[in-house]
């Protein structure tokens, strides 16, 4: 009999940004990706809103993987790891109604 898997396979990952006291933070972790979410546990304490970057571990830019911009959603502190578990969200190009008009002279 095999063992089942009770959560989503872990990716090694890259994390980066900008931490609650306004300090550079780059560190490894493991993203743990379903259809439904993306969830990251990180030691830098990071807030709702604040913009993070991850990158996959063992893949360059010239094999086309690049850090990509997440939102933090929700973060919950986990005291027994002393990490915080937050909630991904990508961040979407903005589509602009109307281009500005150039200014000719």
């Amino acid at each position: 009999m095999s063992a089942q898997q009770t959560g989503p396979a872990p990716y090694p990952v890259e994390i980066s940004g900008w931490d609650l006291s306004e300090n550079f933070f780059v560190e490894n972790s493991e993203l743990e990706w379903t259809e439904e979410e993306k969830i990251i546990h990180v030691r830098h304490a990071v807030q709702q809103g604040d913009l993070v970057f991850v990158r996959l571990m063992g893949a360059s830019a010239r094999d086309g993987v690049c850090p990509v911009a997440y939102e933090v959603g929700m973060v919950k502190y986990q005291p027994q790891f002393l990490n915080y578990e937050i909630l991904l969200k990508q961040i979407l190009p903005q589509e602009h109604s109307s281009m500005p008009t150039p200014v000719r002279h």
